[in-house]
C-alpha cells in the first residue's frame, strides 16, 4: 500500500478477504454492526504492529468455538477505551485484562492492556486510519455484491473473460494516512520483573554510543506506571526511517541487551 504502484479498489478487497469473511462471522454470531466494524479495525490494526495473521488465526476457529465471542468482548472493551476513555461494561479490563487477544498476539510480550494504555492516542491514530480507507472498503455491501458477480462470473464457462464494475477497478486512493512520526517508531517491552529497567538516557546511549550508530534517535519516552509496577512499554522515535531500519539491523523485531537488562524492541510498520 505504501509504495507508487497504482492499487486499484478489487485489489484491496481481494488482499483483505481474510477480513471481510471475519466481519460477516461475527455478524452472523450476532454482533451489532458498529461492534463489528470496531473490531475488524483494531484487530487489523494489531497485525500490522505483530506480523502475525491475527484474523486469519479467527476465520481458523470451529463455528462453535466460544473464543471469537470472547475476542469481540476484549476488543470492543478496548476500542471504546481508546475513543472513548471508558471501558465496556460485558469486559473489566481493569480486572480480567485481554487474555483471548494476548493468545493471539504471542502472549502478550507486546501486546497486553498496559501496552493498549500507554499507546492509546497511537492506537487511535492508527485505527481511525484503517476505519476511514482500508475499512470503507471492507464494509461496503455494494462493492461486494459486485464483487461477488465478477467472481461468479469469472468461474461460469458461459461469460468468456468478464470485466470487473468500474467501480471496482477505479484506484484506491487514501483519505487519511499515519503521521509520519509514526514511521519512524519501535515500540520497546521490558521482560516481567522487579528488577531495574533501563531508563530512556541508557536507551539512547546503547544504540548511539554502545552500537556506534552515532545521533540517531529523536527521543525515547517509557511508561510511568502505578505504584508498586515496574515499566513495561515504551517507544523510541528515530531520526529517520532510514536510522530506524540500520539500528535494527534491517530486522523487524529483535532483543537488545541493554544495561545488563532484556529489551525487546520491535518496528511500527502502519498499513498506510
Amino acid at each position: 500500500m505504501m509504495s507508487n504502484e497504482v492499487v486499484c479498489v478489487l485489489d484491496v478487497l481481494n488482499a483483505r478477504d481474510t477480513a471481510r469473511k471475519v466481519y460477516e462471522l461475527l455478524l452472523a454470531r450476532p454482533t451489532g454492526l458498529e461492534v463489528a466494524k470496531n473490531v475488524i479495525c483494531l484487530l487489523l490494526w494489531l497485525e500490522t504492529i505483530m506480523g502475525i495473521e491475527v484474523l486469519s488465526n479467527i476465520a481458523a476457529m470451529a463455528p462453535g468455538d466460544i473464543l471469537p465471542t470472547q475476542i469481540v468482548a476484549e476488543a470492543s472493551a478496548v476500542y471504546d477505551y481508546i475513543f472513548h476513555g471508558s471501558y465496556s461494561m460485558q469486559a473489566p479490563l481493569e480486572l480480567e485484562g485481554i487474555p483471548a487477544i494476548m493468545n493471539l498476539c504471542n502472549g502478550g510480550r507486546l501486546v497486553d492492556i498496559r501496552f493498549f494504555k500507554f499507546h492509546k492516542d497511537l492506537v487511535a491514530r492508527g485505527v481511525a486510519v484503517i476505519r476511514d480507507n482500508i475499512g470503507a472498503l471492507i464494509f461496503n455491501e455494494n462493492l461486494h455484491v459486485m464483487l461477488r458477480r465478477f467472481n461468479d462470473d469469472a468461474n461460469s464457462s458461459l461469460i468468456p473473460a468478464p470485466l470487473p464494475a468500474p467501480e471496482l477497478m477505479a484506484p484506491f486512493v487514501a483519505l487519511s494516512r499515519t503521521p509520519p512520526e509514526d514511521s519512524r517508531m519501535a515500540f520497546l517491552a521490558f521482560p516481567e520483573c522487579h528488577c531495574h529497567r533501563p531508563n530512556s538516557e541508557d536507551i539512547v546511549n546503547h544504540f548511539e554510543k554502545t552500537l556506534r550508530f552515532g545521533p540517531c534517535i529523536e527521543r525515547v519516552e517509557t511508561e510511568q506506571p502505578p505504584a508498586g509496577q515496574a515499566p513495561k512499554h515504551g517507544i523510541i522515535v528515530f531520526l529517520s526511517p532510514e536510522l530506524r531500519d540500520e539500528a535494527m539491523f534491517d530486522e523487524t523485531a529483535i532483543f537488545f541487551r541493554v544495561d545488563d537488562h532484556d529489551t525487546w524492541v520491535q518496528l511500527y510498520m502502519p498499513l498506510l
